[in-house]
């Protein structure tokens, strides 16, 4: 057959786009919440080490899964002209991938368990291992879904799959189960989501396989296989934490990493997938492109600097409300990786807003800056401790947020001075912040429960950034207000 793997022509309409959207919202708020809602759960009820050996499990399983998710699976997304043939090929191809992963998995468990001084840790590979060829499949029919702007199939798989994964977690950890909890989690989540995929879909498996549509499907794969390199590095850099650290450090590092996650989704993530496409309907308009840029940039800072700032600043009443007190040694590592986010999700918008002005390898090298040279530093400084690592990580990335900076200004034709002028009130506002938290951390909320000194300081801390930003720039802020209530890209502020 030579129709298109669709079978049914590709939504375009503007009410199939509205609901896809809003099936994608669901999927990525849902989805992420529940898991962090979940992880928290799970946190109370198992220890720091429990979290470490399972998370070095699954940095391993997620490197020797790079080619299986970002290579064919994606090829399907954007060949121009796939058929039937070209999904059954990928499929195929991707499920012998995936076999190729696990029994790498599988032979580099002893050797990653003896690395890492963690005896525990192989038969927790061994049992990870499989999950690499279910993956093959879900991906494979996941990118059909995407294709064809189904996102309802997506969201229902994020739904189904978290949810009951976890409630198989919880019950588990509180029958004792330990770390072997949180890999039934992993284990019944791929088992859910390729179930889910393969019906959301309507894919059924046949014996076709092309060699012609295989090379044309690589021709795609093997870019987009280069664009996940740098986040390859960041996991390779996880891993070398696993092999030299203890299990209890690796569960902070892992806890700490998924809560920044969780803030990044909500401000840089939900800035540049709002975003997007508003620029890129302009770039054929300078100007104005370039004036929806600098606000882009500047709502940007205005989220994400106070929200990952102030993150690591209420850290330790923040450890203490989510996670309980035996994660107390989190807090340090929690301010330092959002520190890091900081510079991440500001590099990530960075990247959307030359992707939409037509320069993405600009934004290919944005992705590269926030995550390659950073990821080195993390895994040098490994040997010397966890804080000593991710200082350097966050030193590096802020070195080089400054070079991504002065790309961003050469290719938008614009001063970087001209730049840095648009954030001084953004930056003024969230040192009034800081200042105040300091304060209050130290003066009025030092003898107050956990629960109570969290709500004072991000109170307090709220109401000096609000006021501080009102004094310095009223009018922007003002705009901030109008475009929340309006809806971003609908009727967006003059100027």
């Amino acid at each position: 057959m030579g129709e298109g793997i669709g079978a049914v022509p590709l939504p375009v309409g503007s009410a199939v786009v509205a609901r896809s959207a809003l099936w994608r919202v669901i999927e990525i708020t849902g989805g992420e919440g529940l898991t962090f809602l979940f992880t928290l759960v799970m946190a109370r009820l198992l220890g720091p080490a429990d979290f470490g050996l399972v998370a070095i499990g699954t940095v391993t399983v997620t490197l020797a899964m790079l080619a299986v998710r970002f290579g064919l699976a994606e090829a399907i997304i954007q060949h121009p002209r796939p058929t039937e043939r070209h999904l059954h090929t990928a499929l195929w191809a991707n499920l012998a991938i995936g076999l190729l992963a696990a029994l790498l998995v599988a032979l580099a468990a002893p050797v990653v368990a003896g690395l890492a001084d963690k005896p525990d840790l192989a038969p927790i590979l061994w049992a990870l291992a499989p999950v690499c060829l279910v993956h093959a499949v879900t991906y494979v029919c996941a990118g059909l879904l995407r294709r064809r702007l189904d996102y309802r199939g997506l969201a229902l798989r994020a739904l189904l799959a978290t949810t009951l994964s976890y409630f198989v977690g919880i019950a588990l950890a509180l029958g004792g189960s330990g770390a072997w909890a949180l890999v039934a989690v992993q284990l019944v989540n791929a088992a859910v989501s390729v179930t889910t995929v393969l019906v959301a879909s309507g894919h059924r498996p046949r014996a076709r396989f092309g060699r012609a549509e295989l090379r044309e499907l690589s021709v795609v794969a093997v870019p987009v296989m280069g664009q996940a390199l740098p986040n390859a590095a960041a996991s390779a850099a996880s891993l070398v934490l696993g092999v030299f650290l203890p299990a209890a450090s690796v569960g902070h590092f892992y806890v700490g990493e998924r809560l920044v996650q969780s803030l990044s989704m909500l401000t840089g993530g939900s800035i540049g997938d709002l975003s997007l496409p508003v620029l890129a309907r302009l770039q054929d308009e300078r100007e104005p492109q370039i004036r929806a840029a600098r606000r882009t940039l500047k709502l940007a800072v205005l989220i994400c600097l106070p929200a990952f700032l102030g993150t690591a600043l209420v850290a330790e009443p923040l450890i203490a409300v989510l996670l309980g007190e035996g994660w107390r040694e989190a807090v340090p590592v929690l301010r330092m990786l959002a520190l890091s986010g900081l510079a991440v999700a500001l590099a990530s918008v960075a990247g959307q807003v030359l992707i939409a002005a037509g320069h993405p390898k600009s934004a290919l090298a944005t992705n590269a800056l926030a995550l390659g040279p950073a990821a080195a530093a993390t895994a040098a400084l490994a040997p010397v401790g966890l804080l000593p690592a991710l200082s350097a990580r966050v030193l590096v990335q802020f070195v080089c947020l400054r070079a991504v900076a002065g790309l961003l200004a050469g290719r938008l034709g614009l001063a970087l001075r001209t730049l840095a002028s648009d954030l001084v009130p953004c930056f003024a506002a969230t040192g009034a912040m800081a200042l105040v938290l300091l304060l209050l951390g130290r003066f009025a909320t030092a003898g107050l429960p956990p629960a109570a000194r969290l709500a004072v300081e991000v109170g307090g801390g709220a109401l000096a950034f609000v006021g501080a930003l009102r004094l310095f720039d009223g009018a922007f802020l003002a705009s901030v207000l109008a475009l929340a209530r309006s809806g971003l890209g609908r009727h967006p502020p003059a100027g």
